[in-house]
């Protein structure tokens, strides 16, 4: 099943989490914002961004299920919440910003309830395996090493997303 090496340490995750807080809370300052969580593995970063943000901040929950069939890529997008955006602004939060597919395909979704503004924010962002034209406007990490990642949120088989860092997964 693979062993976790630790990449990023906690405390690291923290100030780094806090810093890209404050950063967006003076962004958004006296604006409506909604942060938008993708489930499963934004959810840690989305509670700990969520407390350092100042001021009244929504959040919502959504699930955006990528599959690539033989006939073409099937996204299928779940609200776990009632996503209402219009007039905020809104942050689109990602563990993992890899080929942005999925995050193109949320973006333009939630684009037709006519928000002020619609970004992305990702907790890593992998540049290098990206297929569409996009690009966070807030990254958490840009130097996180190759391989599969666990901890903080990510998962693997149902598995690691309790570790408080983040990890590698050797021998997967």
């Amino acid at each position: 099943m693979g062993t976790p090496r630790q990449v990023i340490a906690p405390e690291m995750i923290a100030a780094r989490v806090a810093e890209l807080g404050k950063r967006i809370g003076a962004d958004y300052s006296g604006r409506e914002l909604v942060l938008v969580g993708m489930l499963k593995g934004a959810t840690v970063f989305l509670a700990d961004l969520l407390r350092t943000i100042p001021g009244a901040v929504r959040f919502e929950l959504v699930n955006v299920m990528h599959q690539t069939e033989p006939r073409g890529a099937i996204i299928e997008l779940t609200y776990a919440t009632h996503v209402h955006l219009e007039g905020a602004h809104a942050l689109i939060l990602k563990d993992i910003c890899h080929s942005g597919v999925t995050e193109n395909y949320l973006l333009t979704h939630l684009a037709l309830q006519t928000p002020a503004s619609l970004e992305v924010a990702a907790l890593i962002n992998r540049p290098l395996l990206r297929r569409v034209a996009l690009e966070p406007k807030y990254v958490v990490f840009n130097d996180v090493p190759p391989g599969r990642l666990v901890g903080y949120g990510m998962e693997y088989e149902g598995r690691w997303g309790n570790l408080p860092d983040i990890n590698t997964l050797e021998g997967v």
